[in-house]
């Protein structure tokens, strides 16, 4: 496979792997409210991806042209993981939830707690077509 902007698959799903499970503390910030405490490493996923060739920069389109709304829930991300086999569908969803702890904040503690980021990785790498992307 040929990639411009690689994403390293394998070593970020070992590290989610790790943090499967693990609750992800909340601490009060300098406004007093309550924000999720992300370790460096979790930051260093995220802009992995959104640097990478897999971030769907144009994902609200994508979702819209499969049928699907920005609005979806935990119980959709795992239907989807089981059912699909489409990569775009795929990286669409990954992109929405790397993008949308600026609108939700905790999104990535939940993602990650509950494997859903990791499962959603996981089925992404398996379904990258060969020769990705296509320049």
């Amino acid at each position: 496979m040929t990639t411009t902007h690689p994403f390293n698959f394998d070593s970020w799903s070992t590290y989610l792997q790790q943090q499967e499970s693990k609750p992800i503390q909340w601490g009060k910030g300098h406004d007093h409210l309550e924000h999720p405490l992300y370790d460096a490493k979790i930051f260093d996923l995220i802009k992995a991806f959104e640097q990478s060739d897999y971030f769907d920069q144009n994902f609200a389109r994508t979702l819209m042209q499969k049928g699907f709304s920005e609005q979806i829930s935990e119980a959709d991300i795992r239907e989807i993981i089981n059912e699909t086999t489409d990569f775009f569908t795929l990286r669409a969803i990954t992109s929405l939830i790397i993008y949308n702890e600026r609108h939700i904040e905790g999104l990535w503690a939940a993602m990650i707690e509950n494997g859903l980021l990791n499962r959603l990785l996981v089925k992404l790498n398996t379904q990258t077509p060969d020769g990705y992307p296509i320049w």
